[in-house]
């Protein structure tokens, strides 16, 4: 009998291995799997069935899926038709884990990508007729509603954070400002900013030269609640404390919002902020991040 060939022996190789990995049983280690995921990142994942994928990066494709995503000191939760969890190399060479969610439950598409080395913080999003109200903002307990695509990218340094870059792009329809009760004293008696209807939404902010530039910000137009934009730009410190802000919101609000009642506090609040153009409103943030968190500087000043 001939002796085979070194390629033969490879192929064999390599068909086997492919098999194992095909036919290996993922199902029957879907609990060890999630609980590996969850110990290495903090992404709690419910759902009925695992298989890999070996489309792009290999990757483990997830059905029916439900998931806690850690953002800060509160979660995140999504659930979608099929995810998909890859670990990858990302941009500039930075090891990093993506999520990508297809057929959100609530609506839409969205692909998470986060990774580090050492000091180098790398995220990228793209999203794509995501609808807004799966997204429960936590430090007010409500969503903003609205279709959004996005997409973005920031690379952060967190030694040597002027060093700092990213784009971020974000096109949005149908946006409604939810309820907001503010209760705080500097502010004076508690009021509500009311629900507003703000229509669509153009964004593009660029982070480069130590900077973070609006480029665009505009939302709304003269037909609903609420329309304005943001102007200026944050200049990086070498932490974020020393980071100096310079921006400015111009925004108006429709007869409706004027002559309803129950927004008389608030009005009356933003009234210290009126331009001398008709129905306009303005203010800017001149002070340190530091400034601004420890509320020295806290309050925007009129512009006119």
């Amino acid at each position: 009998m001939a002796k085979p060939t070194k390629k033969t022996i490879l192929i064999c190789v390599m068909v086997f291995l492919g098999g194992l990995i095909l036919f290996f049983p993922l199902q029957n280690l879907k609990g060890v799997i999630f609980q590996k995921i969850y110990d290495n990142t903090g992404v709690l994942i419910v759902a009925e069935e695992i298989r890999p994928t070996f489309l792009g990066w290999p990757g483990i494709e997830i059905k029916n899926v439900n998931v806690t995503l850690p953002v800060g000191e509160n979660d995140l939760e999504l659930s979608s038709k099929t995810m998909t969890f890859r670990v990858r190399l990302g941009g500039f060479f930075v090891p990093s884990v993506s999520l990508s969610f297809e057929e959100l439950k609530g609506g839409g598409d969205l692909f998470l990508q986060v990774g580090q080395r050492g000091p180098l913080n790398l995220a990228h999003f793209e999203s794509e007729k995501l609808n807004l109200d799966q997204i429960t903002i936590p430090q007010i307990n409500r969503s903003i509603q609205g279709i959004l695509d996005s997409d973005g990218w920031v690379k952060v340094d967190m030694a040597k954070l002027p060093n700092t870059k990213g784009q971020i792009s974000l096109r949005g329809k149908n946006i409604k400002l939810p309820q907001i009760i503010v209760n705080n004293p500097m502010l004076g008696p508690p009021f509500s900013i009311p629900e507003l209807d703000a229509g669509d939404l153009d964004v593009l902010i660029k982070i480069q030269d130590g900077a973070v530039t609006f480029s665009n910000f505009k939302i709304g137009t003269p037909s609903t609640d609420f329309s304005g934009g943001i102007t200026g730009d944050v200049k990086l410190g070498d932490s974020s404390s020393d980071t100096q802000l310079n921006i400015t919101l111009r925004f108006l609000f429709s007869p409706r919002i004027h002559s309803n009642p129950e927004y008389r506090t608030f009005l009356d609040f933003v009234g210290a902020y009126k331009t001398g153009n008709a129905g306009e409103y303005a203010m800017n943030w001149n002070a340190t991040l530091g400034e601004i968190l420890n509320l020295t500087k806290a309050l925007p000043t009129p512009v006119k």
